[in-house]
């Protein structure tokens, strides 16, 4: 692999600057109140330098749904559990950890996101994290400690922590979402774990 350029790793690092800007400030007002001006004057970056790294507003929250995935894979790498129940609660628990740490304002323009977006990526079965939940669940199957088919498996572990998400949204973060999330994905193992 080539080394990266001075160039090269400065441009990540802007790329980088605007978006954990514009996270910040998805978390502190509503997405609709914040411009690509208030974006570039927090993270001290010109206008040119925004539509360079991002079409629009909205690319940033895509951006977002990408670098989820990329921190996942990196973590996972690094340790996940060996036991395959135990590998998707911790799956899970990195997402509702993720959505915590991002506070509920930013993550529900996630969501609002997806629900006009056209890519839909937080359906893409061929991100990290879903083939990963899958890999998992179907390992699970093999093994006898699930029982079902690992597809139905892994969309209902999906659309649950959606809904959860969605809920604790709309509860504007009152509660802790990690923990709710461990209970009510422990309820869906339970009942395939029959």
């Amino acid at each position: 692999m080539k080394p990266q350029t001075k160039r090269k790793k400065q441009a990540i690092e802007t790329k980088e600057k605007i978006f954990n800007c514009a996270v910040a400030l998805f978390a502190q007002n509503s997405y609709e109140n914040i411009t690509v001006g208030d974006i570039c004057r927090g993270a001290q970056v010109s206008v040119g330098a925004f539509y360079h790294h991002f079409k629009n507003k909205e690319s940033i929250l895509n951006e977002g749904y990408h670098l989820f995935d990329l921190q996942l894979e990196e973590t996972w790498s690094q340790h996940h559990p060996a036991n395959e129940l135990e590998a998707i609660r911790f799956l899970v628990a990195y997402q509702m950890q993720s959505m915590q740490q991002m506070g509920s304002l930013a993550s529900s323009q996630y969501f609002k996101n997806q629900l006009t977006n056209e890519e839909k990526y937080i359906l893409n079965k061929e991100r990290f994290f879903y083939k990963t939940i899958y890999e998992m669940v179907q390992r699970s199957v093999n093994g006898g400690s699930l029982f079902g088919d690992a597809y139905i498996i892994t969309e209902d572990i999906l659309s649950t922590c959606r809904g959860i998400i969605y809920d604790w949204c709309l509860h504007e973060g009152s509660y802790d979402l990690s923990e709710k999330g461990r209970r009510t994905l422990d309820m869906v193992l339970n009942h395939y774990g029959k």
